[in-house]
């Protein structure tokens, strides 16, 4: 996926993500990351169904999935020989 078929609160978020980052909600539907509040509960569950996060085990965390890590600005894809 590219990161211009997301909005820009949503790149904002998987910038953070995709770099390792959890996300968790910090007080309602707000979301906070790294004790940032960056978006909404509705945010993370659009990019839960776009594949690039998952919940973690223990709820309400969310991580990238491998499809998110992609979008990290430093992300090289694995040489395979």
């Amino acid at each position: 996926m590219k990161k211009s078929a997301l909005t820009r609160t949503q790149q904002q978020v998987m910038l953070w993500i995709s770099q390792g980052w959890s996300a968790r909600v910090s007080s309602g539907s707000a979301v906070e990351i790294n004790g940032k509040r960056v978006c909404t509960v509705s945010t993370m569950e659009v990019l839960e169904r776009k594949g690039l996060v998952e919940r973690e085990s223990r709820a309400p965390y969310w991580v990238a999935t491998t499809e998110g890590r992609k979008l990290s600005p430093g992300y090289a894809p694995a040489e395979t020989n």
